[in-house]
C-alpha cells in the first residue's frame, strides 16, 4: 500500500516528518501546479497532480492531506484544506490517523479518519476529535474535548477540558479556550487570545 501526501506547501512537510517519525516512508507528494513536478519537499519526490492520484485505484493508496491554512478575522482559511479531503474521499480514497511518534493520545480518545496529530501534541481521555481535523505542534486538548470536523487547532494551543469547538474552526497558535466554552462552526480565534466565553458560528475571538 503506498502513502501519498497531497499538496506540497509548508505544512506538508511537517506531515512527511510525522509519518517518518512511525516508520512509514511516503512513496510520493502529489501537487496541483504540474510546474513542480520531480521536485522533493522533505524528501519525497511531487510525481504527479492531483489529477493522476484519482487515476489510481482507490484500494492501493492511502492519502494524507498535506494542505495547511492562514485564517483571518472574518475567515478560518480551511475551505480548501476541507474540499481537498471531501475530493478524495468522495471517491472511496482513505485518509489514515496520523500521530506523530512524540505526541500523546489518550487510549480512549476517538479520532476522525485523516486527523493529524502532530510533534509533542496532547489529547487527553474522552477527547473526540473529528475528520480531518489539524492538531498542530504542541497543541493540548483536554478532557472531554470535542473537535468538529475540518477544524485546526494551532500549534501551542490550548482547549480546556470539556470545550466544544465546531467544524472549520481555527484556533490560533497558543490561544487558551477555557473550561466549557463553546465555539461555533467556521469561527476563528486568534493567536494567543484568552477565550472566556462562547463564540457564535463565523464569529471572532481575539485583539487581532
Amino acid at each position: 500500500m503506498s502513502f501519498i501526501v497531497l499538496c506540497a506547501g509548508g505544512h506538508a512537510r511537517v506531515v512527511i516528518e510525522a509519518l517518518l517519525s512511525c516508520g512509514i516512508h511516503p512513496a510520493a507528494v502529489a501537487d496541483r501546479n504540474v510546474a513542480r513536478i520531480g521536485e522533493a519537499i522533505g524528501g519525497v519526490k511531487i510525481t504527479g497532480s492531483d489529477d493522476d492520484v484519482l487515476k489510481m485505484a482507490a484500494d492501493t493508496v492511502e492519502l494524507a492531506n498535506g494542505l495547511g491554512n492562514r485564517a483571518s478575522r472574518s475567515d478560518s482559511g480551511l475551505s480548501g484544506r476541507r474540499a481537498l479531503f471531501d475530493r478524495f474521499a468522495a471517491q472511496g480514497y482513505k485518509f489514515p490517523v496520523i500521530a506523530h511518534a512524540s505526541a500523546v493520545v489518550a487510549s480512549d480518545a476517538q479520532l476522525g479518519d485523516g486527523a493529524q496529530v502532530m510533534a509533542g501534541a496532547v489529547i487527553q481521555p474522552a477527547a473526540r476529535i473529528g475528520r480531518n481535523v489539524l492538531v498542530n505542534t504542541r497543541a493540548v486538548v483536554e478532557h472531554d474535548c470535542i473537535v468538529g470536523d475540518h477544524a485546526h487547532v494551532a500549534p501551542g494551543a490550548v482547549l480546556c477540558g470539556g470545550v466544544s469547538i465546531g467544524e472549520s474552526v481555527h484556533i490560533g497558535a497558543a490561544a487558551v479556550v477555557l473550561v466549557g466554552v463553546k465555539v461555533g462552526a467556521g469561527a476563528v480565534v486568534a493567536a494567543g487570545a484568552v477565550v472566556k466565553k462562547d463564540v457564535a458560528a463565523g464569529g471572532f475571538a481575539g485583539n487581532e
